[in-house]
């Protein structure tokens, strides 16, 4: 099955344009761009590198702060920091119970 052509196209575009109307149109692609802006900017905000700096929960051996690996294990720092959040809430529960 190969993707739509130029006919194919023009005939979706013809059955929009009937639907929502020639004045809604730009309205409706810029509500489109303006949501897939906020999306991203969404994404990037909420993004936020955690540091890898100290000993790996591995292995012991102590990570340097910029490393995106573990010099002894290899493990990757998403991996180590998460990790460490996972043992910092295990002392949590136990100290509370």
């Amino acid at each position: 099955m190969s993707l739509p052509g130029g006919p194919e196209l023009l005939i979706v575009l013809v059955v929009v344009m009937l639907l929502f109307g020639a004045k809604r149109l730009p309205q409706l692609a810029r509500s489109m761009g303006q949501a897939g802006k906020e999306f991203k900017t969404g994404l990037k905000e909420g993004h936020v590198d955690q540091p890898v700096e100290g000993p790996c929960p591995f292995c012991k051996i102590e990570v340097p702060a910029d490393s995106k690996f573990c010099p002894g294990c290899a493990r990757s720092a998403d991996d180590i920091v998460a990790e460490k959040e996972r043992l910092v809430a295990e002392q949590k529960s136990q100290k509370s119970a």
